[in-house]
C-alpha cells in the first residue's frame, strides 16, 4: 500500500491503482480509507482537471511510506509528542491506512515544527516532513495559518522571517531595509523591545527561540550605513503637528513627512525621545544610538520644537487652528502616586522622575542602603540604576510573586546577578522616619495580587516585618497627564487615558488623533515601545487619509533579487542547536557606569543563530504551493 497524492486530495492505491495512475488516470480509494475527500469534506465539489495524478506529483509522498515499520522511533525524538494529542507516528500510520480524513479536518499537520528530529531518529531514513508537508497541502485553507507565529505576534507585523533569513545569507544591508519596510528605529528596537515574537516563535517547542530581538540589532548596527537616504513624497501642502516625541509620536511623524506632509513636532523636554531618553537607561539604549535614530528623523524635515508643553506654552485649540490635523502622543512620563505614610520626605523618590533626572545627567548620590518599590521594568531599572548612582545595596519589594511579576524575566535575572535583593510578595506599609530622616520600611504580607477574574485586587495578611534602608524609591508604574484637555471638551477620556478608535487612533474630536501609552488601547494589550510604533503608524495611515491622502504606507525597500530555493531540507544536528547567548558584560563591571550591558552579536554568531530558524513562513508557501519555494 502506498500513498498517492493530487492536487486536491490523497488516495491509497494498490498496484493495480498505481499502474493506473501512471497513466495519469484518476484512482479510487480502497477500503482502508473512508473515501471522503479532502474537497468533499469541505462542501465543495472536486474539479476533475485539478485531480489528475502526475508522477512527479506522486514520487515524493509515495516514496518515504514503504519503509515505514511503525517503530515509534519518531516520536520518541518528536519534542511536540502529546501536545495537542500530536504524535507523529499515528499520523504516518494514519496517512498508510488511508485514514486521514479526519487529519485533513485537524491542526495537527500544522503542529509539526519540522524541525527534523524525527527523520534524524529513523533506522529507514524515512523522509517523514514530506508527508507532513503532502498532508499541510491538502488541508482546508482555514486551518492553515495566514503567516508565520513570530510575524503574527508582533504589533507592527515586522517581517521577522525574512530579515532572519538574509542574516542567514550574509546580506545584513538587505535585513535591515526589510525592517525599515515596517517601522524605522530599529537599533532602538533590537535593543529595548518587548519580543513578544520570541514568546510565539516555533523553535520554543524543539529548545529554544530565535533571538530574534538581538538579530534586529545586529542588521540595524551592520546594515544601517548602506541604507539611502528616506524618500519623501511631494509637498502636500498639508500640516500636521505631533505632540510628544517618544516612539508614537516619532513613527507618526516619520510617515507623515515621507507622505510628504509638513510635520511640527512639540516635546514639553529639551531632547526628543520621551521615555525612550528619559525613561530607559543608557546601558540599556545608549545614547548614540538614541540619537543617531531620532536625528535621521528630525533631519527629514520635521520642524522639532523642544520646550513646548501643550497646555502651558500652546492649547490643543491653538494647535487646530494652525494645523490641519493633531496627533497626541504625550506619553506617561509621570509616576503613579499612592498614598503612604512618609512617603513625602525628601529621602523617598519616584521611579520615573528618578530615571529622568539620571539620564539627564543631573548630578546625584544615592545613600548606602536603597529599597525600591514596585515588580515592573521601571522597579528593575530604578534598582539597576540605584546601585550605578551610589547604593552599596539596593532590595527590591514587588506585592507579586516571582512568577506574577510584570517585569520581563530576563530583567529581573539582570537585576539578580547585579546584586539586587528581591522580596516577592510584599506590599509597603509605611515609611519608617528617625530624626537621621528615613530608618527603613514597613512590609506587609501580600497573599494575593489578582482576583478570579484576573483583576488587579491586592489581598494582605496580617504578617509584617520591617527593611532597614536609608532611602526608599517608589516605582510602581506610569500615569499620563491630561490636564490640558477640557473636562467638558470633546475628546474624551477612558480609565485616565484619551479615548480612541482602535483601528485609526481618531478620537472623537474631529482631525485630532492620540497614539501611544496616553491613548487607549485594546484590551491586555500592553504598554511597550513595539505597541507604541504600531500604533504611531496606524495613525499616520488613518491621518494621511484624513487629509486625502491613500493612507498606504507600505512599501519594498529590499527587492527580492535571485533568491535560494527552500526546500525544508534539515542538516544534522539542526534541531539541536542551540540559541546563541548574547555576551555581556560581567555583573561587577556593570555596576561600575552606565555602558551598554548588552555587547552584541558579531557577524559568525548573527549567522549561526539566523540558521537555527525554522522558516516558518516558507512552510506555508510550500504548503499553498505544493513544492519548494524561493527562499528570500
Amino acid at each position: 500500500m502506498s500513498i498517492d497524492t493530487t492536487d486536491n486530495t490523497l488516495f491509497v492505491t494498490t498496484a493495480a491503482g498505481e499502474a493506473a495512475s501512471a497513466a495519469g488516470a484518476p484512482t479510487t480509494t480502497d477500503a482502508g480509507s473512508s473515501g471522503v475527500t479532502p474537497a468533499a469534506a469541505a462542501g465543495r465539489p472536486l474539479d476533475p482537471a485539478a485531480a489528475q495524478i502526475t508522477a512527479a506529483r506522486i514520487a515524493p509522498a509515495r516514496a518515504p511510506i514503504v519503509s515505514c515499520e511503525q517503530c515509534g522511533l519518531c516520536s520518541s525524538a518528536c519534542p511536540l509528542t502529546g501536545v495537542e494529542e500530536f504524535n507523529i507516528r499515528r499520523i504516518e500510520r494514519a496517512v498508510q491506512l488511508g485514514v486521514v480524513d479526519d487529519l485533513l479536518r485537524s491542526r495537527l499537520p500544522w503542529l509539526c515544527t519540522t524541525c527534523g528530529r524525527c527523520e534524524s531518529a529513523c533506522p529507514n531514513g524515512y523522509k517523514i516532513m514530506t508527508t507532513t508537508r503532502t498532508l499541510r497541502a491538502m488541508i482546508a485553507p482555514e486551518l492553515a495559518p495566514d503567516m508565520a507565529p513570530c510575524r503574527k505576534a508582533c504589533p507592527a507585523a515586522m517581517d521577522a522571517p525574512r530579515y532572519i533569513r538574509l542574516i542567514a545569507e550574509g546580506r545584513f544591508a538587505d535585513a535591515y531595509a526589510v525592517i525599515r519596510e515596517t517601522a524605522p528605529l530599529p537599533g532602538i528596537l533590537g535593543r529595548v523591545c518587548a519580543h513578544p515574537c520570541e514568546d510565539q516563535c516555533r523553535r520554543n517547542a524543539v529548545n529554544q527561540p530565535i533571538a530574534i530581538c538581538a538579530l534586529k540589532r545586529f542588521a540595524a548596527d551592520e546594515g544601517a550605513a548602506a541604507f539611502p537616504p528616506v524618500t519623501i513624497a511631494a509637498d502636500t501642502g498639508k500640516t500636521v503637528v505631533v505632540v510628544g516625541s517618544g516612539p508614537a509620536g516619532l513613527t507618526a511623524a516619520f510617515y507623515l513627512r515621507k507622505k510628504g506632509c509638513a510635520v511640527t513636532l512639540l516635546e514639553a523636554r529639551d531632547e526628543a525621545g520621551g521615555m525612550l531618553r528619559y525613561g530607559i537607561p543608557a546601558y540599556r539604549l545608549p545614547q548614540e544610538v538614541l540619537d543617531k535614530e531620532i536625528g535621521d528623523i528630525l533631519d527629514m524635515g520635521v520642524d522639532f520644537r523642544p520646550g513646548t508643553a501643550l497646555g502651558e506654552q500652546v492649547t490643543l485649540e491653538q494647535l487646530r487652528a494652525d494645523h490641519d490635523a493633531v496627533l497626541l502622543a504625550v506619553g506617561a512620563q509621570e509616576s503613579r502616586k499612592i498614598k503612604l505614610e512618609g512617603a513625602d520626605h525628601p529621602d523617598v523618590l519616584w521611579g520615573v522622575e528618578f530615571l529622568a533626572a539620571a539620564r539627564a545627567g543631573r548630578e546625584m548620590r544615592l545613600k548606602e542602603r536603597v529599597v525600591v518599590v514596585g515588580g515592573g521594568n521601571v522597579a528593575v531599572d530604578v534598582a539597576l540604576t540605584a546601585l550605578r548612582t551610589g547604593a552599596s545595596s539596593v532590595s527590591m519589594v514587588a506585592l507579586e510573586s516571582r512568577a506574577e511579576m510584570p517585569a520581563f524575566d530576563w530583567e529581573v535575572e539582570e537585576a539578580l546577578q547585579e546584586g539586587v535583593e528581591l522580596l516577592p510578595s510584599w506590599g509597603p506599609g509605611r515609611i519608617l522616619l528617625d530624626d537621621g530622616g528615613v530608618a527603613g520600611i514597613e512590609l506587609v504580607q501580600c497573599t494575593s495580587v489578582f482576583d478570579d477574574s484576573g483583576a488587579f485586587c491586592p489581598l494582605f495578611g496580617e504578617e509584617t516585618r520591617e527593611l532597614a534602608c536609608d532611602q526608599v524609591i517608589l516605582a510602581i508604574g506610569q500615569s499620563t497627564d491630561l490636564s490640558f484637555l477640557d473636562p467638558k471638551g470633546a475628546v474624551l477620556t477612558l480609565a485616565g487615558l484619551i479615548d480612541v478608535d482602535l483601528a485609526s487612533q481618531g478620537t472623537a474630536l474631529e482631525g485630532v488623533f492620540a497614539a501611544g501609552d496616553a491613548a487607549a488601547k485594546a484590551l491586555g494589550t500592553p504598554g511597550t515601545i513595539i505597541n507604541a510604533i504600531a500604533a504611531g503608524r496606524r495613525a499616520a495611515a488613518a491621518i494621511d487619509r484624513y487629509l486625502g491622502g491613500d493612507g498606504d504606507l507600505a512599501e519594498t525597500l529590499c527587492e527580492a533579487g535571485d533568491p535560494p530555493v527552500y526546500t525544508g531540507e534539515r542538516e544534522p544536528g539542526f534541531a539541536d542547536r542551540e540559541r546563541v547567548a548574547m555576551p555581556v558584560l560581567e555583573p561587577a563591571e556593570r555596576v561600575k557606569s552606565f555602558v551598554e550591558v548588552a555587547c552584541g552579536f558579531d557577524a559568525e554568531a548573527a549567522v549561526h543563530e539566523a540558521r537555527r530558524c525554522l522558516n516558518c513562513d516558507l512552510e506555508i508557501v510550500m504548503a499553498r504551493e505544493g513544492g519548494p519555494v524561493s527562499g528570500t
